[in-house]
Order: C-alpha cells, then structure tokens, then sequence
C-alpha cells in the first residue's frame, strides 16, 4: 500500500514538472510565441471587425442622425424634441395670475406639465378640437366632404409627424400598391375579409419596398418616419379603396383629395406656433371659442360655396 501511494506521488509530481516546464518552454520560445501572436491577432480582428460591422448597422450615419435630430427638434408630436422644452419654457416665462373661475385650467395644465406629462402633448389634445371644428366648417359652409372629420383630423397629426412631402409619397406608394393588390385578387373570388387582408399584404410589401428604396435614393424623411403615421395612411388607403366599391373611380379620387387637402390645412394649424402658445397659455379661451364656432356654423342654413357656384347660373336668372 505504501508502495503505491509512493508511486502515485511521484508519477503526480513528474506531471505537473513537465506541465510547468512545457509552459515555460512556450513562453520563452520565439518560434512559438510568432506562431501564437498571429493566430491572437487574426482573432481579435475579426472580432473587431465584427463589432464594427455591427455597430454600423445598428447606428445610421451622421448625416440621418443630425436629420433625424433636426425633425425631432421641429415636430411637436415628438416628447423628446426641442418642442417639448420650447412650451414648457413659454409657460415659465408667462406665469399665471391668482388662481380663478377664468385661469384654473391653465393652472391645472402647468401642474400636469410639472408632474411629467409633456407639454406638446396636451398642446395636440387642445388643438384637436379646433382642427375637427374646422373640417367641419368647411363640410358645411364651403362644402368639401372628404372622408368625414376623423379620418382627416387624425390624417392631420400625422401628416405633422410625416412631413407632407414624406406622407405624399408614402401615400401615393400605399394606393398604388393597394390597386394594383385589388386589380390581382378580384380574379380569385375571395370573401371581403381575406380579401381585405390580402390586400394589407401586399401594401406592407409596398411599404417595405419603399423603405429600401428611400436609403437607394437618399430620401431622409422616409428614413425617420414612425409606425403609427404609416398607419394612418394605411387607413386612408383602405377608405379610398371602400370608396371605389360604393362610387365612382373619379369621385373617390375627389374624396380622396379633398381629404388630403384639409389635412394638410390642418396640419398647418397644428404647427402654428401662435395657435400652440394660445393653447397653453389660454386654454379656457381656445375651449369656449371652439365651442361657440360649432354652435355659430350649425346655425347656418343657406346654400354652401360648392352648392352655390354649382348653381349660379340658376341662381342669377
């Protein structure tokens, strides 16, 4: 037994002192050591590269980066752009008189921006109101239709969110793609729901191509444009396509501009920056006086601008 434990030590001993030794060897070794340096040096490259290659695709390039900077600056549906702090710093510099029946919302609204809601976000509640009661006013006085208040007033916001050069075109890329979708499908006889699904199918491809096409082409404000607007326009695409089914193609193309026309009006009252301080620093005036031009266009009951030059000629004999 003594024997064998004697054995076992020594056999472990001249183990590890070859083990040492070999690694003493290789340390000191100039052969050794240029073969393993390359073989580190290969391997940390391409692990660099791959960080690089990496961090280039997750992070645009400078210039859509300052792009994307400068919208975010400019738009005020965005909660982290200069907007934000723009409101909230006009409301510092004009601060409110003793609390009243005729100032409590303003207090209440300078609250709510105290405890984190952003004041470009409560500027967009406020003004909503405003630009419905002027899609309605120019339905029932001038007589523009479109597709009803919602579907302009929401196409409004993202119109302000797009750029109404960048929601032109997408679109344009979302009916043209939803035609083309329908023109196919009708040949299959299918239901409208699958149909209808379909038919998003093939616009989502639409605007898929669009977004690979819009680096190609160096167009920025595709690049930074946000879920929810896309789906706004989706929205306006399908309302265009119902509107084929119940009308005539001329007709829903009518419909169809008359809404692009008062959003895009609208979007203009959104970024008027006095309409925006107004909104904040007189809410209780913005609310009664938007009221009160609701109350005074549903009084009127003579024939509207559109009906009128329609009719003129009858009207003038």
């Amino acid at each position: 037994m003594l024997k064998k434990l004697s054995f076992t030590i020594v056999l472990f001993f001249i183990l590890n002192l070859t083990f040492f030794t070999s690694a003493f060897a290789q340390e000191n070794n100039p052969l050794l050591t240029a073969e393993i340096n390359p073989i580190n040096e290969e391997i940390e490259a391409t692990e660099s590269a791959e960080a690089t290659e990496s961090t280039s695709l997750a992070s645009p390039s400078a210039e859509v980066q300052e792009k994307i900077k400068e919208k975010q600056d400019k738009d005020i549906t965005e909660t982290g752009g200069q907007q934000k702090s723009k409101l909230a710093k006009h409301l510092d510099d004009n601060p409110p008189g003793p609390l009243s029946w005729n100032n409590f919302l303003q207090h209440a609204i300078r609250e709510t921006i105290a405890q984190g809601i952003p004041a470009n976000v409560l500027v967009l509640v406020l003004l909503f109101p405003l630009v419905a009661s002027f899609i309605a006013s120019s339905r029932h006085i001038i007589g523009l239709r479109g597709f009803g208040i919602y579907i302009p007033a929401v196409l409004s916001v993202a119109l302000v969110s797009t750029g109404v050069v960048a929601g032109l075109i997408m679109f344009a890329a979302i009916v043209v793609t939803a035609l083309i979708a329908k023109r196919i499908l009708s040949r299959f006889r299918l239901p409208y729901l699958p149909r209808t699904a379909l038919t998003l199918w093939g616009v989502s491809l639409g605007i898929l191509g669009l977004f690979i096409v819009a680096p190609i082409l160096n167009i920025t404000s595709l690049m930074i444009v946000n879920i929810f607007p896309i789906l706004i326009l989706v929205l306006l695409g399908q309302n265009f396509l119902d509107a084929q089914v119940s009308t005539k193609q001329s007709d829903a193309l009518a419909l169809t501009i008359e809404t692009l026309v008062l959003a895009f009006i609208s979007s203009i009252l959104l970024q008027w920056e006095f309409l925006q301080k107004l909104a904040l620093l007189e809410p209780e005036l913005l609310l009664i006086s938007t009221a009160i031009l609701n109350f005074v266009v549903g009084r009127f009951t003579g024939l509207r601008l559109a009906e009128w030059l329609r009719f003129r000629p009858i009207i003038e004999e």
